[in-house]
């Protein structure tokens, strides 16, 4: 029952927010109450509860309620995240092509990286990184390449022991440290195993226009597909789909 009850109460949480309209962006709770359907003293439980959560203002002097600046903050979550799929899918798809290689992007997530693009090599290797699938921060080429570049209280704030996922996972703060040095300095991540055994990794960053890390991208397959002599081929043009990401979202380097 409690169930029942709670989906409903969201529900009609979701069609008051959805009442706002531009034309309608103030309402008050009589006006929301008859352009819902839901009773008033439910609309004003409701209210009272997206107003204490900042989903919802209340304009002291007119009576009437308006959505909340937190919309903006999520919203802006939501277009930055489009753009990057967006403005990266084209050259990723680019990528995948030449390298016949698994393709992903991921993005910074409370100590995680969220994928959000993967374009599948059609070899089918099997050890791919689905969409919406996290990966610790810590392991792995794509994460770390996103890691290398966040401020640097984001690497203090990890522990000193990681938990790994494979024998190969780096498990010391201070083995990762060496490695975001290099990272930092050749331009691009790399992984042999530290998510799954027999896989190699390569992975770079994505800057927006503010030169801010925006999201990391990586080619990955089994080491035998990927020869000692062919590495750099893949790295460069690994490298290339990064820059070009980076410019279509703003990025000028500094020279």
């Amino acid at each position: 029952m409690s169930k029942e009850v709670t989906i409903r109460s969201v529900d009609r949480a979701l069609t008051i927010i959805e009442s706002f309209t531009h034309k309608d962006s103030e309402l008050t709770l009589k006006q929301i109450s008859i352009k819902t359907g839901i009773a008033l003293t439910t609309v004003h439980r409701i209210m009272q509860t997206l107003l204490a959560k900042g989903f919802i203002e209340l304009d002291q002097e007119s009576g009437k309620y308006r959505l909340g600046v937190k919309f903006v903050r999520l919203g802006g979550i939501v277009i930055k995240r489009t753009d990057i799929v967006n403005n990266s899918y084209p050259w990723l798809k680019k990528l995948a092509q030449e390298t016949e290689l698994n393709v992903n992007l991921s993005v910074y997530d409370n100590q995680e990286a969220l994928c959000l693009i993967n374009i599948e090599s059609f070899h089918h290797f099997g050890f791919e990184i689905k969409v919406g699938q996290r990966m610790p921060i810590y392991a792995g080429a794509l994460s770390k390449a996103i890691l290398a570049y966040l401020p640097e209280e984001e690497l203090n704030s990890l522990s000193n022991e990681f938990e790994a996922v494979t024998p190969l996972t780096i498990s010391q703060k201070t083995q990762l440290q060496e490695e975001i040095q290099q990272i930092r300095t050749h331009g691009y991540a790399q992984s042999h195993g530290e998510l799954a055994l027999g896989a190699i990794a390569y992975a770079a960053p994505i800057f927006n226009h503010e030169g801010q890390i925006a999201a990391g991208i990586a080619i990955s397959g089994p080491i035998n597909f990927l020869p000692e002599h062919k590495r750099q081929q893949y790295i460069d043009a690994l490298l290339r789909a990064s820059s070009q990401i980076s410019q279509e979202m703003g990025y000028a380097p500094v020279i």
